[in-house]
């Protein structure tokens, strides 16, 4: 299933809607983690901040692995998916976050940190992953000046 933008909207009667893309990438990752986390049992704490980072994996278009001597050098961390092919990073985790609060029951002002990022893979299908972690209060947050 390939992902979904969290800005796909549409016009229907004057209002603003979801397009059917949304939905179907919507239930689809609702099934599929649901199905996880029965075996798994995630427990979400109320008043807890969290960090969640987000991975969108994309199949590498075959222009960019067209000979053997390409496919065989592929490095996912050389060859970045920075064409129109792929959906922006914060649309992505916006469409998988939505989910993520509905499966897992948290409100998404829970999430202080919101790390996304997206790869090529040599496979053919579309890959998500996410970690979620505990974000302590008191811990420091550093910039460069």
């Amino acid at each position: 299933m390939k992902f979904a933008s969290g800005n796909q909207m549409m016009v229907a009667r004057k209002r603003l809607i979801r397009t059917k893309e949304y939905h179907a990438y919507h239930d689809y990752l609702k099934a599929s983690l649901e199905e996880i986390l029965d075996e798994v049992q995630v427990q979400m704490k109320s008043g807890q901040a969290y960090e969640l980072r987000s991975l969108f994996i994309y199949p590498v278009p075959k222009s960019l692995i067209s000979s053997k001597k390409k496919r065989d050098e592929f490095d996912s961390s050389k060859v970045l998916p920075i064409t129109r092919g792929t959906i922006d990073v914060d649309n992505s985790v916006k469409a998988s976050d939505d989910v993520l609060q509905e499966v897992l029951g948290f409100d998404d002002s829970q999430i202080v940190n919101n790390l996304g990022y997206k790869r090529y893979w040599l496979g053919e299908t579309y890959i998500y992953k996410f970690e979620l972690y505990e974000f302590d209060s008191g811990m420091e947050i550093e910039f460069y000046d």
